[in-house]
């Protein structure tokens, strides 16, 4: 339990009604989990406002609403009796991060937060910076797309990051359970909407930067300005000793305006450029990627069970982040080679078929190019991709997407993704549009996934390569009115071992 006058200490307020002098159990912005004594926090969604849910909140027990529009006298239900106190703020978002950082007494103070942002690569550099960490002796927690893996407990993940007091709760409990380090993916909507506010990151990296979320952020100007708010404030008022650390992609051109936004040390990494640290003798086949690391520590031939050059850069951002921390090029080698996959990432699925099968989370066109290239560079006979595009997001992306497949790939059919409100065909219509844009007929349509997947690996020849792309670890579908299990790996598996390929009955 918190005081709530010392933790109004932490926000700036326009309007107290009601006392302050009372002692709060919790805080959530979701008026299902409020509890008596909780501080319920109003904040306004895409869809909905926080405010709409307050009488919920005080028929649960809330005993404080905080909220940025004054609502007369908060009468709580006669089982908790008079009223709850008001505060009225200018950004509820900023004030739940504020108090809840309070409340939680300042858990990231006691951990060594490394933040990783980018478009594409932040899942595969966090669970290379989490083997790293935990070779060299760490008790990591991460927190990301696929899961928070805090130790043995995994949990799902609705969003990459949490909200701020979902955030702040998680690395209290890490403290507790003497977690040392955290790694964390922090996605621009997450700093666009404060969710990392009171979180004091030791370390920040940048993996790279494309077309993305602009149904979200409008413009890529505005969505590069979210991402360089995680350098901007590395330092800003810290309360822990020691250098904060910058890892950025030399070969990225939007990393010089992130240069020109931190104060913290900077360490480069890349592969075309005379970065600090450096790949060289790039070399891979459908098992593994080698090639030379070397950085002013000297240099070290890493043997990486993961394909592909773009993972050769990933692979650079998790050893610079870890060479800036201290990490030995020994330590560093062991962690990289014991990463054998990553689920939904360039993950392949063997069922003994004669041809490769290859589940991939890209989305976006710059993600699917990196994947397509990585895939024409072993000389399969052909390429069949199969992929979609999400609803409710930005459609600019999908002729683009459209563009990139039947220009790398041999034949393409264009599915469903996740259509959520959308018309799953009309979807399809927007990627057909970079398609005509091509001139190419080397693509169908097939909307049904399932049908699209069957489809695919039918056409499939001994040495092709087939590619799932666009849901990677994703084992669900959202339509406009329901969410069914669907898991693209699964599905591959079941339909080999009906074509009669020994891959074991799913």
């Amino acid at each position: 339990m918190v005081r709530l006058d010392d933790l109004l200490l932490s926000i700036a307020t326009k309007e107290i009604n009601g006392p302050t002098e009372i002692y709060v159990e919790g805080i959530t912005y979701d008026s299902r989990q409020v509890k008596p004594g909780f501080i319920f926090v109003a904040i306004s969604g895409y869809r909905e406002d926080g405010n709409f849910y307050i009488p919920q909140a005080l028929e649960a027990g809330a005993s404080v609403i905080v909220s940025s529009k004054r609502i007369e006298r908060l009468a709580r239900p006669s089982r908790w009796g008079g009223f709850a106190t008001q505060i009225m703020v200018e950004n509820p978002r900023k004030a739940l991060a504020k108090l809840a950082t309070v409340f939680y007494n300042y858990p990231s103070d006691k951990l060594n937060i490394i933040g990783i942002t980018g478009t594409n690569g932040k899942t595969t550099v966090s669970y290379l910076t989490e083997a790293i960490f935990k070779e060299n002796g760490a008790k990591v927690g991460v927190i990301g797309t696929i899961a928070y893996r805090l130790g043995e407990k995994i949990f799902p993940a609705p969003v990459t990051t949490p909200q701020s007091s979902d955030l702040q709760q998680i690395l209290r409990k890490l403290v507790d359970e003497e977690f040392t380090t955290v790694v964390m993916e922090v996605s621009s909507h997450a700093l666009s909407l404060d969710r990392v506010e009171g979180c004091e990151f030791d370390s920040a990296l940048f993996t790279n930067l494309s077309r993305e979320h602009l149904d979200f952020h409008q413009t890529m100007e505005e969505y590069l300005e979210s991402k360089i708010k995680l350098f901007s404030i590395l330092g800003k008022e810290a309360r822990k000793k020691g250098e904060k650390l910058a890892v950025l992609n030399l070969d990225e051109p939007s990393t010089e305006k992130i240069i020109q936004s931190t104060e913290a040390k900077i360490i480069t990494y890349g592969i075309e450029k005379k970065a600090d640290v450096v790949a060289k003798n790039i070399k891979f086949n459908l098992e593994k990627t080698t090639f030379t690391l070397l950085s002013s520590r000297g240099e070290m031939k890493i043997s990486l069970p993961l394909i592909g050059k773009y993972n050769v850069y990933n692979a650079l951002a998790a050893s610079s982040v870890a060479l800036g921390q201290g990490i030995s090029l020994d330590i560093i080698k062991r962690g990289l080679e014991k990463v054998s996959s990553i689920p939904g990432r360039f993950e392949k699925i063997d069922c003994g078929q004669p041809f490769t099968v290859i589940v991939d989370y890209a989305h976006t066109d710059e993600a699917l190019r990196k994947l397509l290239n990585a895939c024409r560079e072993l000389k399969p006979r052909r390429i069949i991709t199969v992929f979609g595009c999400g609803g409710d997001r930005d459609r600019g992306k999908r002729p683009l997407m459209g563009e990139v497949a039947v220009d790398l790939s041999d034949y393409v059919i264009v599915t469903s993704d996740n259509p959520r409100s959308e018309d799953p065909e009309r979807i399809a219509l927007d990627i057909e549009v970079g398609i005509k844009r091509k001139g190419k007929n080397n693509y169908q349509t097939i909307v049904d996934r399932f049908q699209a997947i069957e489809k695919a690996l039918s056409m499939a020849e001994k040495d092709d390569m087939v590619i799932l792309a666009g849901k990677g670890h994703e084992d669900y579908q959202i339509f406009k009115d329901s969410r069914i299990h669907f898991d693209d790996r699964e599905v591959a598996r079941k339909i080999l071992w009906r074509r009669g390929d020994p891959c074991g009955r799913p």
